[in-house]
């Protein structure tokens, strides 16, 4: 596991965000973390092998996922979500108050949309970084239109500020950070009651 945060930490790294990478760096997982067998949705797995095969500009992370990534917690969380939405995406808070490294004031995890895809406009109090590592996604900020973001890129939003992402044929892997005001009740969406 540690040996995935270092690779994780070199990501952010090598994107231009040395803070996050600096961070990220001071964390030390303990032992026992992973599970004996595979964590990814049934319905995600195909993705999921298809993601982590295409990562190529981030190597050590490539090696870290292919070697581990699929026993991590790999979830579809609590919170409500469009019909559309559901089932199609999986995310991993490797260090946060709900993580597998427990840290009450940061969230940093994995995120895996589905190819075809729709993550509606949605919006928190945290600050977020998002990091791709596989698949170009199309991103939209505010009420901007959608653009093309390719393997790494980094994007920011700022607190509040909303966003979507939309998959075509190739699913989405992002590494993802979180920090100010990181509770998830703060978490709306488009089309959703709070």
């Amino acid at each position: 596991m540690n040996a995935l945060l270092r690779a994780y930490a070199q990501a952010w790294s090598q994107a231009g965000v040395p803070k996050l990478a600096a961070l990220i760096g001071t964390i030390e997982a303990p032992d026992g973390l992973l599970s004996p067998e595979d964590q990814v949705p049934a319905s995600l797995k195909q993705d999921y092998d298809q993601a982590v095969e295409a990562l190529t500009v981030f190597p050590k992370l490539k090696q870290q996922l292919s070697r581990i990534g699929d026993r991590l917690p790999w979830m579809q969380g609590a919170m409500r979500m469009p019909a559309s939405f559901q089932g199609r995406f999986a995310y991993v808070e490797l260090a946060g108050p709900t993580g597998m490294i427990a840290i009450s004031d940061i969230r940093f995890g994995l995120y895996l949309q589905q190819h075809d895809t729709v993550y509606p406009s949605h919006w928190h109090e945290a600050v977020e970084d998002y990091l791709i590592a596989s698949g170009t996604a199309l991103w939209q900020v505010d009420d901007a239109g959608f653009n093309a973001q390719p393997p790494g890129t980094h994007i920011k939003h700022a607190s509040n500020q909303p966003h979507a992402t939309t998959t075509l044929q190739d699913p989405l892997l992002a590494m993802w950070f979180w920090q100010g005001d990181i509770r998830n009740s703060t978490y709306r969406v488009v089309g959703v009651d709070a």
